[in-house]
């Protein structure tokens, strides 16, 4: 420890610090407030057909800025938990 920088010397602390949050959140969040790991993403095709909506409706709530994709190559992926708000609009205006 002698030859580490101030700099350094705070990172180390500031990591130990984190690490030690980490530890007690860990014991406070229950398995269900965890985001669902293995929940598969959706394609977009997937996605109006779940939310029973047009393709230009789905570009225009893309724009709007209600449904924001997770970006991969070969297109827009949704988590269903994201969609939420969309599914209960679209069941609100008899879609669903």
């Amino acid at each position: 420890m002698e030859n580490l920088t101030l700099f350094e010397m705070q990172m180390l602390e500031l990591q130990r610090e984190i690490l030690a949050e980490l530890r007690n959140l860990s014991r406070t969040i229950s398995p269900t407030q965890l985001p669902a790991l293995e929940e598969k993403l959706m394609t977009r095709q997937e996605v109006v057909d779940y939310l029973k909506i047009s393709e230009s409706t789905y570009l225009r709530r893309l724009r709007d800025g209600r449904l924001n994709p997770i970006k991969k190559i070969g297109g827009d992926r949704f988590y269903k938990s994201d969609l939420i708000r969309e599914f209960q609009e679209s069941k609100r205006r008899g879609r669903i």
